[in-house]
Formats: structure tokens, C-alpha cells, sequence
């Protein structure tokens, strides 16, 4: 419920102030004393455009700020959602420069107007002859069926399975999309898939075939200079061997007396060993290497097959071609496994749609079940809003399709006259029709379901009499249940509020400014005796308020 209001710099509104409290508070004051600018002022903090034309004072800014009690509203996942600290005292704010930008703020928490909009939406609901949520409401009509049928339980179970439900059929349009564009490129992956199977590569296969080549096309000099190095080393008259025998025997000779000679003869001995073992490597090497041009000719074969690959797949090693093939291999295998996967996919939408059917059913049943006594009851409650001929039908049409609040289409079909056949509210109903019905629906809805905060202006235009008094008691009871603010000029709705505002214009030297203030007992008596009586107010009409309120 609304707490507070504080407004500042709005229209005619210089700085205005009102606590509010829970049941009926009804507005009152002459036409255009400003009650239409209070009602824009609170739609600022809901989330509606922004106009600087409506400053007052160009030299500072607007500023709108609303406090209301959330509590019992079950919003804490929703402030959550929204990246908001939760409080059960909730303070709206919005601020609009003399350039036309505007800020909102949540608990002093910047915000835009989406979120706004979606706070106000929980919060309050303004309605007026000019506005009817008939029209503005995609599914109102269900929303206000359901209820009466109490079916909110059912349709919370509904509403989550048929988010998953429209969820997994997103996915499985987008799988089947997918899976239908890769069959497209199937042939072409399959093609390059194989052409690189086929090739049976091995990681670092190149690189030894390149080295292998390198050493048969230049057999010739590897076997002339590994058995040159092999003769030299022991077999030519003046081999490196010889000459270290000839070293040995001088170091034999010194041995005796010089004790290095020893040391010296150890190491040789080492030296030999070594020579000797590299000059059989080196004769065993020249003699495995022969001139083979066969073998030559298949390395450049291979060779060439692998450097086709990488110049055509433009990736430098065969390792990469490696995980080319890898991934070609995964994408074909994703393809020829997509079908099942589409298969399960859809088997698992079979299961839920059975289940969607299932609760679909109750709810129509629900629906179709309730259906007379809602249009007994609505036809009760427009008779008593002076709609003496008032005919309401609800027609709840079985859909094949799946919507989100099942499988019906609810509509409500009204005539206000003797014999005229019921027809869509919206092309049959006058604005004052319309109004009423609007309030019976509200006022239904209030017995079923805890509603936020409504605004009613000045939707009994027109009215007088029994009518206006059935009207009053109407928003009388529903004001038991939740927050009501009437706009009114009846002086019936006035007397029926337990408390009081009167709108009013002042004139200052400067300027002509709107002003609000709660009215006292006597102060109320007036202003509803004027109501009745006009600007001279007669005994009678004063004794008539007292009435009205009660007091005598």
C-alpha cells in the first residue's frame, strides 16, 4: 500500500505532503482545482514519459517520491532479480530536470523505467473512464476467471511446465536448424574428412621423411667421406692409428723414469678405443648407405601428398592437419548422432505436452465449472450499479494450442439494454458501462486475491442516487481488503472514505498553485455539503453530509 506521497515542482504542486493510510481515502475539489496533476505526479514514479513542461519552476528540478509498504507481497525474488536490497518499506523516487532528463530511483538505488513500470505494475493500478484494462490487458479476462475459480495454484504449476515446455521447443527448432545446415556441408565435411584419413597421417612423419631424403640424395658423398674417415683413421699407411702405436712405444720406452709416462700411456689407450670404435661406425654407416631412386621417388611422392595438405589447408604442420581431421571427425559424428538427440528431444516434449494437456484440462474444467455463477455474480453487481438490464456471459473457447494460461480463450461479453444480444465490452459498452463493470470485476477480484493498490478517478461521472450509494459501499467493502483512493465528485463516495483530501487552487502574487490537505471533521462536512448544495451551503445540506457520514 501507499504510505506517503511528496511532491515537489510538479504543475501547480510547489511542495505538497500526504500520509495515506490503509482502506478508502477519496480525493475531492472542484474541476480543475489539480486532482488530474496528483494522479500524473504518481504515474512520474511509475514509470510514465517524463515532460518538462509540466516544471513548475524551471530554476530546480521535480521531484516525485513515493513510500510504500510491501510487505505480504512476496517481492523479495523479484528485488532480488533486480539487483535491489529488500525492505518491507520500499521508497520510489523520480527526478526530472527543467531539459526534460529524469532519473528513478528504488531505495535510493538507480533504476530505469522498465523497472519502474514493473513495480508500479505490483504496486498500483490507476483506473479511469478512460482506461480499461479490458482492453489494455492481454488475458485480463482469464486472469479475472481463474480467480474466482481459484486456480492460481493450478496455473503456477502450468505456467512453470509450460516455461520449460516453450523452452525445449525453442531448443529443439534451433537443434533442427542447426543439424539441417550441417547436413547442407555434410558431403563437403565428409569429402575433406576422408582426403585426410585416407592420407594416414603421423605427427612429425614430414620431418623424417625430409631427413631420410636428404641423406639418399647425397649417398655418394656420405659413403666417400664416412670411408675416407674410416681409412684414414686405421688403414692408410700413415693412419691416425699408426701414429698413435708410434707414440705408445716412444712413452713405453720412458716409463721407467718418468711416472707421467704412465698417466700419458692410460689415456692413449682411451683415445684408441674411441677411434677405433668410430672408425667401424663410420665404415658400418657408408656401407648401409646406398643411392636408391625408387625409395627416392616414393619419399617425394609422400612428401608431396603432405605438402598438398598443408598448402590446401593452410596450416603449417602435420600436426595440424591432425586435429583437422580430429574435428572434421567430431562435426560428422555430432551430424549422425543430431538425430537421435532430435529424437529425444522431441519424446521428452511428447511427455510434457501430456502433462500440459493434463493440467490444461482441469483448468478448463475449473473454468467452464465457475462460468455461470462469475456472470450470476457480475449481473448481481451491475444491476446493483443501476444496469437494470445488465446481461455478462463468459465464453470460454477450447484452443489446439498451448498459451500461457492454458488452452481456452476467455472472454467476457456484456449488453447493458433489454434484448440486445451480448457483445465484446469494448465495441458495446459506454465509457460509464465499462467503469462499472470494470469495478464489479474489481471488486470480484478483490474477494479471491490480494490486489495492490487502486486509483479510481473519477469513474462515477454521471452518477447519483441509489446507484452512487451502491457504488460507495462497493469500494467501501473492497477497501476492507486492500488500499482504495477515489477521485470523486459524488458526495456519496465521499462520505464513504475514512479519510479525506480536498484539492484546492490558492493564489499567490507570483502565481495560482494547487494545494491538498486532509480534512478535519467539520472541514468534511463542508466540503461534502457543497458537494451536494453548490457554493452556498444550506442548513439541509450540511444535516444531509452529517448523514451521509453518519454522525446524525
Amino acid at each position: 500500500m501507499i504510505k506517503n506521497i511528496s511532491i515537489s515542482n510538479y504543475a501547480l504542486i510547489d511542495k505538497t505532503e500526504i500520509a495515506l493510510e490503509p482502506g478508502l481515502t477519496v480525493i475531492t475539489g472542484e474541476t480543475g482545482a489539480g486532482k488530474s496533476i496528483l494522479l500524473g505526479a504518481i504515474g512520474l514514479t511509475l514509470g510514465q514519459r517524463a515532460d518538462a513542461s509540466a516544471i513548475m519552476d524551471k530554476g530546480r528540478k521535480c521531484v516525485v517520491e513515493i513510500e510504500y509498504e510491501v510487505g505480504g507481497y512476496g517481492l523479495r525474488e523479484w528485488f532480488e532479480e533486480n539487483d535491489l536490497d529488500y525492505a518491507d518499506c520500499v521508497i520510489v523516487r523520480r527526478e526530472v530536470t527543467a531539459e526534460g532528463k529524469s532519473r528513478g530511483f528504488i531505495n535510493d538505488t538507480p533504476v530505469n523505467n522498465k523497472v519502474l513500470k514493473e513495480f508500479g505494475g505490483f504496486m498500483v493500478d490507476i483506473h479511469s473512464q478512460h482506461q480499461s484494462l479490458l482492453l489494455g490487458k492481454p488475458g485480463f479476462q482469464a486472469d479475472i476467471l481463474d480467480a474466482f475459480c481459484g486456480n492460481d495454484s493450478l496455473l503456477l504449476e502450468y505456467g512453470k511446465l509450460y516455461a520449460s515446455y516453450r523452452k525445449g521447443v525453442s531448443s529443439l527448432e534451433a537443434l533442427k536448424k542447426r543439424l539441417e545446415e550441417a547436413e547442407k556441408e555434410e558431403e563437403y565435411l565428409r569429402f575433406r574428412f576422408n582426403q585426410l584419413e585416407e592420407a594416414r597421417l603421423q605427427v612429425g612423419e614430414k620431418e623424417e621423411l625430409e631427413r631420410e631424403l636428404d641423406v639418399l640424395t647425397h649417398a655418394e658423398s656420405i659413403k666417400s667421406v664416412l670411408g675416407g674417415m674410416s681409412w684414414q683413421l686405421r688403414e692408410e699407411e700413415h693412419s691416425v692409428m699408426g701414429v698413435l702405436k708410434g707414440i705408445v712405444h716412444g712413452l713405453e720406452g720412458i716409463s721407467g723414469f718418468l711416472p707421467e709416462a704412465g698417466e700419458y700411456l692410460g689415456r692413449l689407450e682411451s683415445v684408441a678405443i674411441e677411434l677405433n670404435d668410430l672408425a667401424d661406425e663410420a665404415e658400418r654407416k657408408g656401407e648401409s648407405v646406398e643411392y636408391d631412386a625408387g625409395r627416392i621417388e616414393a619419399i617425394n611422392a609422400r612428401l608431396n601428398v603432405l605438402y598438398d595438405l598443408l598448402y590446401k589447408y593452410k596450416v603449417d604442420s602435420v600436426e595440424d592437419l591432425v586435429k583437422l581431421r580430429d574435428s572434421l571427425g567430431g562435426q560428422l559424428r555430432h551430424i549422425e548422432g543430431a538425430g537421435g538427440e532430435v529424437e529425444e528431444m522431441e519424446r521428452k516434449l511428447e511427455q510434457m505436452a501430456a502433462q500440459l494437456k493434463e493440467l490444461a484440462l482441469q483448468i478448463h474444467e475449473a473454468r467452464v465449472g465457475m462460468e455461470g455463477k462469475l456472470c450470476e455474480e457480475m449481473k448481481r453487481l451491475l444491476t446493483g450499479l443501476g444496469i437494470r438490464h445488465a446481461e455478462f456471459v463468459v465464453r470460454v473457447v477450447p484452443l489446439e494450442q498451448f498459451t500461457p494460461t492454458g488452452c481456452d480463450e476467455v472472454e467476457f461479453l456484456f449488453s447493458a439494454n433489454k434484448n440486445q444480444q451480448p457483445g465484446e465490452i469494448a465495441k458495446v459498452a459506454s465509457g460509464g458501462e465499462i467503469s462499472r463493470v470494470m469495478l464489479a470485476l474489481k471488486y470480484v477480484l478483490s474477494g479471491k486475491r490480494q490486489l495492490p493498490t487502486i486509483v479510481f478517478d473519477e469513474i462515477d461521472t454521471g452518477l447519483s442516487g441509489e446507484v452512487a450509494h451502491r457504488m460507495a459501499q462497493m469500494m467501501k467493502e473492497m477497501a476492507e481488503r486492500m488500499q482504495v483512493i477515489s477521485i470523486s465528485h459524488l458526495p456519496q463516495i465521499a462520505a464513504a472514505g475514512n479519510c479525506h483530501f480536498k484539492v484546492y487552487k490558492e493564489d499567490n502574487p507570483e502565481m495560482t498553485v494547487s494545494r491538498i490537505c486532509k480534512l478535519s471533521r467539520e472541514s468534511r462536512i463542508r466540503e461534502i455539503a457543497g458537494m451536494m448544495s453548490g457554493e452556498k451551503i444550506s442548513t439541509a445540506a450540511l444535516q444531509a453530509a452529517e448523514n451521509l457520514l453518519g454522525l446524525r
